[in-house]
């Protein structure tokens, strides 16, 4: 991408749009669209110098990347430097990291509906109500989200045949 600099740049710019609109750090965004678009691992001071941006703010970044296991470390042989890449199945894992948020609901309906439901009152009956349509809600939709993975994970492996 370095013959085409105004393609890289629009790249990393929408990336950090498109996180920016998801309430994430737009830095975020950058870095894993330039790891994406990298074809050679990254070190901190190459992901610095093509994000014009300070190294403090960008290693903390990529710290929080590896945790939710968006990008890799790699080492590179003869060199001390901490070098990334992002994952092999990015979107496959940043797809299971919303998954594993949105399933913290059926926890969360789950637990107000079993204290609301023994409760006497109008208001408190409702509640339990609601409760049990939200559980119903994420119960489902996490159903269609194990059968979107197994169909992402097919069209991957069909994709990189």
């Amino acid at each position: 991408m370095d013959n085409h600099p105004e393609l890289k740049n629009s790249i990393i710019t929408d990336f950090a749009e498109a996180y920016s609109n998801f309430g994430l750090n737009p830095l975020m965004g950058r870095i894993i669209a330039l790891l994406i678009i990298s074809k050679d691992p990254q070190s901190l001071d190459d992901i610095t110098e093509k994000l014009e941006m300070s190294k403090g703010p960008i290693s903390q970044i990529c710290r929080r990347l590896k945790e939710r296991n968006l990008i890799e470390s790699v080492w590179v042989p003869g060199d001390r430097k901490d070098y990334y890449k992002a994952s092999e199945d990015i979107f496959g894992q940043a797809f299971q990291n919303q998954k594993a948020k949105m399933s913290r609901n059926i926890q969360i309906a789950k637990k107000y509906a079993d204290i609301a439901k023994d409760m006497n009152g109008e208001d408190e009956q409702y509640a339990y109500k609601r409760m049990i349509e939200m559980q119903s809600f994420y119960e489902l939709m996490d159903e269609h989200n194990e059968q979107f993975l197994k169909a992402w994970k097919s069209k991957l492996a069909e994709l990189r045949n």
